[in-house]
């Protein structure tokens, strides 16, 4: 196994991947939350946006059903449920009835739901941005490569987890 050197220390190239992984996935949360904050959404979770961003995504596709987001978020019915509930609550979204199967119900963004949905978005286009602009071409060719990479194992996981 080939390993690195760093600041005098030898690193396995596993850990370091690892860590890598965590450390980012924290820094884009806190990022996340950061900004949001900022923007005056003290009220909402990094989650809670993602709960929204589905609800908007899935609303334009007519795969607004508690059940459709659960699934695209991977989440259990009853964890969205209470996201629902506190996010209906603060007026982000909204329940109704499915026109065609009153069995079903629809969840929808109100127009809070969907301004925190635009700045949400203008959020992650900040942060691309401002990353972008620390690569060049082939630096971020390759970085795209690897992450597809890495984003196929993770939905292979995904699609093959009970």
């Amino acid at each position: 196994m080939s390993e690195h050197e760093r600041e005098g220390c030898l690193i396995d190239p596993h850990e370091e991947l690892n860590a890598f992984l965590v450390d980012v996935f924290h820094h884009i949360l806190r990022a996340q939350a950061r900004e949001l904050k900022k923007m005056g959404y003290r009220d909402l979770s990094v989650n809670e946006t993602h709960v929204i961003e589905s609800a908007c995504l899935l609303s334009q596709e007519g795969r607004n059903s508690a059940r459709g987001i659960a699934q695209a978020l991977d989440v259990t019915p009853g964890t969205l449920t209470v996201s629902i509930n506190a996010l209906e609550k603060k007026g982000y979204l909204r329940r109704s009835p499915d026109p065609t199967d009153r069995r079903r119900v629809r969840v929808s963004p109100t127009e809070r739901g969907l301004r925190a949905e635009r700045d949400h978005r203008l959020i992650h286009d900040r942060m691309v941005e401002s990353i972008a602009a620390l690569l060049d071409e082939q630096e971020m060719q390759a970085l795209l490569s690897a992450l597809k990479s890495i984003s196929a194992f993770f939905t292979s996981e995904r699609t093959q987890s009970p």
